[in-house]
Order: structure tokens, then sequence, then C-alpha cells
């Protein structure tokens, strides 16, 4: 079983968007609780799913046309779930954002959003209404796809948009983009104008990655960030799996330059 609501506490930084919900989606509810000596928060069933399908299939309810969130819990559960899903790598093909970053209020995408976009698809009536079956087949007909790539900080991810010739978030980007960003990134982060910061890299990764290897492995993407001949022919050269690889292994070495550059 999945716990939605442990997920969000166990899982959730300060540094994260999620974070801005926290204190009126566990401090208030958990002070409440307390005041009138509920126990077991933690474990109502109403947080809880068999596996991912099934609390898709809860996002889908909590958005059809009769769901107006008067109950904190379904406010609570719609930004647990949309929490859960975005850190597993799910995004909504047609509301590519709303994973990442749900409204203050959850109405404000399960009505405004979802109306608005039936308004754009012509499925509004002479009267000015978008019926409420237009607006279930669209929630029944969302896609849900999975990033299988390693996820992203939003403050990487914040990086990489402003280091992005077109201000993209990273997982809007193509493979090849990734690399060339990922090049980019490492120097922005170890690059200070005169020379290469030298880092304590055994502090977090052993003896698995060190300066040389990370060294090696820019000269290995450098590639991406050119387009000469030689620069197209070997980024031709990497097959899919290689490529995804090599975002992983990127992605991983962002998250340390960044932890240790900001500890310092």
């Amino acid at each position: 079983m999945i716990n939605v609501l442990k997920y969000y506490k166990q899982n959730i930084k300060q540094d994260e968007y999620y974070y801005r919900y926290y204190d009126k989606l566990i401090k208030e509810p958990e002070k409440i609780a307390e005041e009138f000596e509920v126990t077991e928060v933690d474990g109502l069933e109403r947080f809880s799913f068999f596996d991912d399908e099934d609390i898709i299939e809860k996002f889908r309810f909590l958005c059809q046309p009769e769901m107006f969130f008067s109950s904190g819990d379904d406010s609570r559960l719609f930004y647990f779930i949309c929490y859960y899903l975005y850190k597993q790598g799910y995004k909504i093909k047609e509301f590519p954002n709303i994973l990442r970053r749900p409204p203050e209020d959850p109405y404000n995408f399960t009505y405004t959003e979802i109306r608005n976009r039936l308004v754009f698809q012509g499925k509004q009536r002479d009267d000015g209404i978008v019926p409420y079956s237009e607006r279930r087949k669209l929630i029944a007909s969302l896609s849900f796809e999975r990033n299988t790539s390693l996820a992203i900080d939003d403050n990487i991810d914040l990086l990489f948009e402003k280091i992005s010739t077109r201000n993209a978030n990273f997982d809007k980007m193509e493979n090849d983009e990734k690399l060339k960003e990922i090049a980019n990134l490492i120097e922005n982060l170890l690059y200070d104008g005169k020379k290469y910061k030298i880092l304590d890299y055994k502090k977090i990764m052993f003896d698995f990655i060190d300066d040389d290897t990370i060294k090696n492995f820019r000269n290995k993407i450098q590639c991406f960030r050119h387009s000469s001949e030689k620069s197209l022919k070997e980024r031709n050269s990497y097959s899919k799996e290689q490529k995804d690889f090599m975002i992983d292994y990127g992605i991983t070495i962002i998250k340390v330059i960044y932890k240790l550059t900001n500890d310092n």
C-alpha cells in the first residue's frame, strides 16, 4: 500500500515548490487532530492506495466537475497525489506543468484550466456552457507519461532553465539538448571565471567518482555543445540507451556538485 500523506511528510524538502503548502497540509491538520485527541492521522484510509494506477484513478476522480473541494481532506489529497506522481516521474501530456507546480487552489485546475482547454477546443455551447460530459471525457483521456530518467530537484531544474537559450525546463528537452545543458551546467557550477573548482567528492560519492572522472565525462559529452561535422558524427554514434545512461550519470554528478558547492 502507498500512503501519499506519509510519502509527502517523509520526502518533502524546504527548497521544494511543494513545501509552500506544508502548513496547510500537515501543521494545521495535525494541530486540529491534537486538539480533538485524534490519533494515527497518517494511517487514515483515504490517503492509502494499492498502486500508482489506483492513485491516478483517484486523481481523475478529484478532477470531476462535481468536485468543489469543500472538504479539507479532498484538497490535501489533491496535493499529496500531485506530489507523489511528480516525484515518481509522471507528467500529464495535456497539462505538462500541473504535477510540477499545482495552483494555490486545486479548483483553478480542476475547473478553470480544464474548462479553458475545452473552450479552446470548441466544446463550448452557444449559451457559454461547457457540458459536464465534455469535461468527463477530457479527464478520462488524460495521458500520464512517466519519465524513466532520474528526477531532479526544483532548484536544479531552475538552473537548467537559467542556462537554457530557450528557458526550457529539463524534462521538456530532447536527449541531445539535455546532454548539451548537462555539460553547460557542470561548467557553470564548477568554473569560477578563472579556474575549475576541485571538490571533495568522496564526502558523497566515496571513490566511485572523482575530479578526473568528471573531466572525462565532460570531454565525452562536449560533442553535444558543438555543431561541427565531427561533433555531429560523434553524437550520432551513441545509441539511445547510451544517451539515457549519460543523462542519468550527468544528473547524478550535478546533484553532488550542487550539494557540495551549496554546503560550502
